[in-house]
This record gives structure tokens, sequence and C-alpha cells, in this order.
């Protein structure tokens, strides 16, 4: 709060609490529901196939994560909802008429993405009943819904979703790793050396994820900077610069605990305390990436810098 309060005086015109909560209601649906999918889909069916499908104490343990995962989903589905009426009503404070006259005023937009929220919401409460076509269906919208941009003809238009799309394949997934995948293994009635040679399966298999996802994190991440900077000085001569400065600092953190994890404490896997080991340092992990998120939502809210006059 200390680093935050000084960009939010610097643009105190800008920066408003409806706003930030707008913005992270949509963070916490993207983190919510493609961070169930990479769970799902990229780490908990490829940790240790034979296992997933196997009966007793590691097929419950296995199936109790994915449940997790699918909840997790669940709840990032209503943010997804919370995000939209907030949007919708702000809109219609914005025009001075009523939430059902800015609906039909919007066209088939509003409709498609109450659309969207409402098959996620469907595919994840099916998912959460262990019915696998849940999370096909899942898949195939969070696909179309990351992509949907791309219809407009204009490629700059899915840069920002496919930014927002990584960092939850990468912090997302990790977040429901620690919250639902790792707890459901620790807890388990497995023996202990089973415990910790599962965890270390699920985290060697999440760390690939983890890696491409932070790349192309980086990418997108630097297409959108420059898009909105628009010239080199504004990163120490606007407020947007300066709350992006600190933005570099903290994910810069967030990957030096990644990459710690990764080198130190991967290798160090396969024993139950080793497991409850990195469970605690990936929670730390988690809590950086929740500083990023916090001056994201103050970075969106900015105004982009305007070029200098000649």
């Amino acid at each position: 709060m200390v680093i935050i309060y000084p960009l939010l005086q610097a643009a105190e015109d800008s920066v408003t609490a409806s706003g930030l909560a707008l913005e992270y209601a949509g963070f916490l649906a993207y983190f919510g529901i493609f961070g169930a999918l990479g769970f799902r889909w990229l780490v908990l069916l490829r940790t240790n196939a034979s296992r997933h499908s196997a009966d007793g104490a590691t097929g419950a343990s296995l199936g109790l994560a994915e449940i997790g995962a699918a909840r997790i989903g669940v709840i990032g589905t209503l943010f997804m909802m919370l995000n939209l009426f907030m949007s919708i009503s702000a809109r219609a404070a914005d025009k001075g008429t009523t939430f059902s006259a800015t609906v039909a005023a919007g066209g088939n937009r509003y409709i498609i993405a109450f659309g969207f929220a409402l098959v996620f919401l469907v595919a994840f409460a099916v998912a959460i009943k262990r019915v696998r076509a849940g999370w096909a269906v899942a898949a195939i919208v969070g696909v179309c819904y990351a992509l949907q941009g791309i219809t407009s003809g204009k490629w700059k238009s899915i840069v920002n979703p496919v930014h927002e799309v990584s960092a939850s394949l990468w912090i997302g997934t990790l977040f429901v790793m620690v919250v639902a995948g790792l707890p459901a293994i620790l807890r388990s009635d497995l023996p202990s050396e089973d415990r910790g040679s599962l965890v270390a399966d699920m985290v060697g298999t999440f760390s690939p994820v983890a890696i491409g996802a932070s790349l192309l994190l980086v990418v997108t991440g630097i297409t959108t900077a420059w898009l909105h900077l628009k010239f080199v000085a504004a990163l120490w001569t606007t407020s947007y610069g300066y709350a992006l400065d600190v933005k570099l600092v903290f994910v810069a953190t967030v990957i030096v605990l990644g990459a710690w994890n990764w080198r130190r404490m991967r290798p160090q896997l396969g024993t139950e305390q080793a497991g409850r080991d990195i469970h605690r340092s990936a929670t730390r992990e988690l809590f950086f990436a929740g500083i990023v998120l916090v001056i994201t939502g103050v970075l969106v809210s900015l105004p982009s810098p305007r070029l200098p006059h000649p």
C-alpha cells in the first residue's frame, strides 16, 4: 500500500474504487477459469496418467483435486458475471439509462458475453460431478472466449486477452495446484512415500507449463507496454510509467521465486516433507503474484501517456 498510494494520488481522477473493483473482478474471472482449465488439462491429466486412472487412495486424491479445480472454475465464472454486471451498471450510470436499456443498446456484445458465462457455469458445474464432457466443453468455450477479438480483424485486439490467458495459465494454474491439487495429495490416505512421489510428479508436470506461459506472458507484456507507453521516457515521467516500473519489479520477484522452486526445490522432491516445503514456497510465490495483480489493477485504470508536443 505504501507503494501504490502515491500512484493513486498522482492519478486521483483516473482511479476509482469502482473502477478497480471492475478490473479485479475481470482478473479473478480469468485466473479462476483458465487456471482451472490449465490445471486439469495441462497438469492433472499428465500427472502420471496411469495413476490418474487408478483405483484406491491415489485415484481418490487426484479425483478430489479435479473436483477442487472445477469449483474454482465455478468461482471464476461468478466473477466473470460480476464483472459483466458491474460493467453494464457503470455504463448505464454514465449514460443515464436503465440496466435493461444499456443491455439492449449493446446489441449482441452483451448477449454473447452472458452466453459465454452461462456455458462456463454449466460446464464447470457438470465437471464437479466428474462428468468429463464438462471439461471438454469448458476448454472449447475458453479458446473461443479468449480469441473472440480476432473476428474484428485487428491483431491488437487479441494481445490483452492472450496476455491475461498466459498469466492465468502460469499463476492461475499454480493457484489451483496450491489450493486444490497439492492439499488433495498431502491430506490423502496414501502412504507418506507415495504422497511425496505424487507431489513430485505433479510439480514436475507443472514446470514446463509455467515456463511456456511465462515466456508468452513476457512477449505479450512487452507488446502491451509498447502500445500504451508510446515513448520510452514515459517510464520515468508519467504515472502510468511509474506503475509499470513497480509492476515489473514485483513480476521479476515472482519470476525469481519460480526459478528458485524449479532449480532448487523441485530436484529435492520425492518425500512428503519436500512436498510440504514446496507447497509453502509456492504460496509465497502466489503472495507476490497477488501484489502484481493489485498493481495491475491500478495500472490499467491509469490513462496511457500522451506523446509530448514538439
